[in-house]
Order: C-alpha cells, then sequence, then structure tokens
C-alpha cells in the first residue's frame, strides 16, 4: 500500500468461528446498481465568475444516500474555485436520488459526484468507487485549489481518541476488508465506504459500520487542521 494510502491502527485481527454458508446466484433483474441522481433544477453557471472573467472550473462532492433515497451527508473533496463547490452543494441538496441497489434491494451507499462548470452549461456525472481515490489525488492536487491531503503529508498521524471493533459474523476462511474514508479538520471520519462489488458483503458492512464510529485528533498539516485520506485494512480469520 503506498504512502497515500497507509493504514492508521495496522491491520486489524478478528478472530470468527467455523461456519458453512452457501450463496444463492444473482437474478439478472437484481443486478447491483449505484446511486442515480434526477437533477430536478439546473445548474447554472455562477455569474460571480463570469464577472471575474473565470469561464470554466470543477467541484467534487461525495455524497451519502440513505435507501430511502434521502441524502444524508455531503462532503467537498476538490474545487478550482470555492464557488464552485458551493453551488454544487446547493444543487445537491435540491436534487432527488435513486438510492443504490444489492441483490435488489435498496441500501445506503455513497458516491462521488464531479461538477464541470463551463460557461454555456455544466457536465454533472459520477465518479469511480471511493477505493479509486488514492489514485486521483495527485491529479487533484495539480489543478485544484483544494484537496484532501495525503497522510505523509500531515504533521504527524493523528491519534485516534475512540475506536470500536467490527462486529462480525462466522466466517470458514480468512477475509480482508479495506474501508477508505477521510478525515475531516474536526477528527470525524467521514463517508467510510469499500468498493462497489464488495458493498453489500456483510463483512464489508461490519467493517464500514465501526469505522463509522471512529474519531481521530485533528489532522494538521503546518499546524492547521485539514482534510486528510486514508484507508484501514481490516483482517477477519477463523478459529
Amino acid at each position: 500500500m503506498n504512502k497515500c494510502a497507509q493504514p492508521l491502527l495496522g491491520a486489524f485481527l478478528i478472530l470468527a468461528s467455523l461456519v458453512s454458508a452457501l450463496a444463492k446466484p444473482l437474478p439478472a433483474s437484481e443486478a447491483d446498481v449505484g446511486v442515480a441522481i434526477n437533477q430536478t433544477t439546473v445548474l447554472v453557471y455562477p455569474p460571480r465568475m463570469l464577472y471575474e472573467a473565470i469561464y470554466s472550473g470543477e467541484a467534487r462532492v461525495v455524497i451519502s444516500v440513505d435507501a430511502d433515497g434521502d441524502l444524508t451527508d455531503c462532503l467537498v473533496t476538490g474545487y478550482t474555485h470555492k464557488v464552485f463547490a458551493e453551488a454544487a452543494v446547493d444543487a445537491l441538496k435540491r436534487w432527488r436520488f435513486e438510492p443504490a441497489r444489492a441483490r435488489g434491494i435498496a441500501r445506503a451507499a455513497r458516491t462521488e459526484v464531479q461538477f464541470l462548470f463551463r460557461d454555456r452549461g455544466v457536465i454533472v456525472q459520477n465518479l469511480p468507487g471511493a477505493m479509486e481515490q488514492r489514485m486521483i489525488l495527485g491529479e487533484l492536487r495539480e489543478r485544484y485549489t483544494f484537496s484532501p491531503c495525503k497522510l505523509s503529508e500531515l504533521d504527524r498521524i493523528p491519534n485516534p481518541v475512540h475506536v470500536v471493533s467490527p462486529v462480525v459474523p462466522r466466517t470458514s476462511r480468512e477475509r480482508h476488508v479495506t474501508v477508505a474514508f477521510y478525515i475531516d479538520p474536526e477528527g470525524r471520519v467521514r463517508m467510510p465506504a469499500v468498493e462497489r462489488d464488495a458493498a453489500d458483503d456483510e463483512y464489508a458492512a461490519a467493517a464500514v459500520a465501526a469505522v463509522e464510529q471512529w474519531r481521530f485528533e485533528s489532522p494538521l498539516r503546518k499546524g492547521q487542521p485539514v482534510l486528510v485520506y486514508a484507508e484501514q485494512e481490516f483482517k477477519f480469520q477463523p478459529k
């Protein structure tokens, strides 16, 4: 794992009792789908940017949508100008969403949305899963005025102040789950998630539920609180 994705607490070792499990094949009509955005209002180019002779820009926002399709949280993860991020968040709060589905059942999920602002219109698109974030941090830094820091860029790794271990099912084989998440300037964990193809896995769900409850000291860079991207690996092992 590279520096920008180094785990904070080391790999968790979870001991579980031996049990067998059978999985039924998934009908084609119940294929997994991600969050869908219904743009119920038109997002216009911010007039202030035109006044300042700025004719293009970008913003990225991670959103959390529950099983009812309600927006429960949003976190700005990048922008070329703060005004674009404010416009994006305002639009998201007014739009409607279709929840993600796993095996045909609606579930809570997170996705990152990219806004490409142009003076003739705005393009909105979902980005790859949270695990892809580690590969685009460098790209964001090159053209964005704001983007998450890497753990390696902090003054020091923030100490955990509250950690909860996953409550796990029993397993017959070793399982590994990596949870990607952000730590905001107040030390709160934001938007923990796993890759989409593991999102309905009960081990992944247990890991995400635990990480959601973690708290850290404020991450600092040059003495200032910042948003930081991190990953944590969990190892579930049979007895």
